[in-house]
């Protein structure tokens, strides 16, 4: 009897991790969706965060948009060919892969190939998403690369 309550109690413990740890997640998307509302972009608003491992600390924010003091509208509306620098760049940017190691990246749309190799060159471990991008190829190769994706 006792080892049937130590098991159910350890399931009950996994059960309830697993559940602080999809709501931390859904909660770090939501704030990636609101740092997208700072988007300039005039076809889609993406936004990201990088937290770390613990999820104790938001250590990079971006959001898609044009250059630092640039106008603040996209290169061209066909697509592809926007020119906007994209929100997992600008995270990145300002996020220390030395300080912050096995980091984990929010975004609002799953990222395209450039950000995808940016993400492993950065350390990055996790990276969730809300909205699947157009092409899945970048999420294959980051698996590839044993990081952690997941659709939120």
């Amino acid at each position: 009897m006792k080892i049937w309550k130590r098991h159910k109690d350890r399931q009950v413990a996994s059960v309830a991790r697993d559940c602080r740890k999809s709501l931390k997640d859904r909660a770090f998307l939501k704030i990636a969706s609101t740092i997208s509302e700072l988007s300039t972009c005039e076809r889609s608003k993406v936004g990201a965060i990088v937290v770390t491992e613990d999820n104790s600390q938001i250590v990079g924010i971006g959001y898609n948009g044009n250059y630092a003091g640039g106008p603040n509208v996209c290169d061209s509306l066909e697509e592809g060919k926007c020119g906007c620098v994209h929100a997992e760049q600008n995270a990145l940017l300002k996020f220390s892969s030395i300080m912050y190691k096995n980091a984990k990246m929010y975004v609002t749309l799953s990222p395209c190939m450039m950000c995808a190799k940016l993400i492993i060159n950065a350390g990055i471990k996790q990276v969730y998403y809300d909205v699947l991008y157009r092409d899945v190829l970048p999420v294959q190769m980051l698996r590839k690369n044993n990081i952690l994706v997941e659709k939120i």
